[in-house]
């Protein structure tokens, strides 16, 4: 089962950036406190959109 991994110290916020949230299909990804946060995890199909929407580098899929 893919997992997601937030490095919340590279992340900027949703405010600022959110490509995350929507690239992700799935609807794995929600906001909390300006942070994305890993909602659905059963639903991740592990597609790694969200790693490559986010310029930070913050998120990884780890398949």
């Amino acid at each position: 089962m893919p997992k997601v991994v937030i490095d919340y110290d590279a992340c900027v916020g949703v405010s600022e950036c959110g490509e995350c949230i929507e690239a992700c299909p799935m609807d794995v990804l929600d906001e909390e406190d300006d942070k994305p946060v890993v909602v659905n995890e059963d639903d991740c199909t592990g597609c790694g959109l969200c790693e490559q929407a986010c310029p930070h580098g913050a998120i990884e899929v780890e398949v």
